[in-house]
Order: C-alpha cells, then sequence, then structure tokens
C-alpha cells in the first residue's frame, strides 16, 4: 500500500475532529454555554441515541454518544494514530468486508444477549465491544482510504499532464 502522507492528515483531521467533538457538549455545559452545548450534540444525533445513563461523563455532564460509539471512535483514532508506525505491518492492507465481521461479532454479542436476557450489558462490556469495532473499522478503512488517496491523486496528475501536453 503506498503511503500518502496528504491523505493520512486528512483522515486524521477529520477523525480528530469528530472523536474531539463529542467531548465538547460537556465542556460546554461545564463553562455554562448551555445553548451551544445543545447544539453541538445535534451532530451526534444522527449516530447515536445519546442516553446519558450510558454515557461516560466529563464534568458531570455526558459526553455526546454513547460508552459504544465513544470507544468505536475513540479506538479508531487510537489506530489511526499507531499508522505510521504501523503501516508496514501485514495487517494493514485492505481485507473482504467479511473478515470486519469478526470485529463486530462482540459488540453484537454484548447487545443480543443483552436484549435476550442472557447477559446484562454494562459500560465494560459496551466500551470493550466498541473498542474491538472501532479497532477493527480503522484496520479496515485506512488502507482503503490510502488506496483510495493514491488512485486519486494518480487519475489528477494524469488529467494535468494531459492538459499540459496539449
Amino acid at each position: 500500500m503506498r503511503w500518502s502522507r496528504s491523505g493520512y492528515l486528512t483522515l486524521l483531521a477529520a477523525s480528530l475532529l469528530w472523536t474531539g467533538g463529542f467531548f465538547a457538549a460537556p465542556l460546554l455545559h461545564g463553562s455554562g454555554h448551555d445553548d451551544i452545548a445543545i447544539f453541538s450534540r445535534l451532530f451526534y444525533a444522527p449516530v447515536c441515541h445519546q442516553d446519558a445513563a450510558r454515557s461516560f461523563m466529563l464534568l458531570d455532564w455526558p459526553l455526546s454518544v454513547c460508552h459504544r460509539c465513544s470507544s468505536i471512535y475513540l479506538a479508531f483514532t487510537t489506530v489511526l494514530l499507531a499508522y505510521p508506525l504501523l503501516r508496514r505491518r501485514h495487517f494493514f492492507v485492505s481485507l473482504p468486508l467479511s473478515r470486519l465481521a469478526i470485529f463486530m461479532l462482540p459488540m453484537l454479542l454484548d447487545y443480543v444477549l443483552d436484549v435476550l436476557g442472557v447477559w446484562n450489558n454494562g459500560a465494560l462490556s459496551r466500551a470493550l465491544s466498541g473498542s474491538i469495532a472501532g479497532a477493527g473499522l480503522a484496520v479496515f478503512t485506512i488502507p482503503a482510504w490510502m488506496e483510495a488517496w493514491t488512485a486519486r491523486r494518480r487519475h489528477h496528475d494524469a488529467d494535468h499532464r494531459e492538459v499540459q501536453n496539449e
């Protein structure tokens, strides 16, 4: 897989912005900016139920996403931050979608077994299963992103050369 510094930095900036953003609401609430805090939570409403009882707390306010979602995003961002050190490892290749399911299985089991009454999940199991899923998503997504980014750059460079030759 080809390394693209600009591709990596673009993905990293997006990931840090998204992950850091769910800490904004409790920080804003804590500093008395309740209206802005409520507005900042709206960005995460389409992707998370935002149940305060199922969310980590910061300054006595819940994060903008639940235990599981915050763990997915934090694990993804952590693997992405470590990517420059790990990028030459054999596991950083585009994986078939079926292999991604292995990383989602603990999260699915944690949820289904709780619904069936076999297991009572809690903050730890939701965070752990979310972290496994987030790390798996990173291992799956980063190589695909880098391949798409470098292909886009090659296409752009080829178009630029054609224009110059005309």
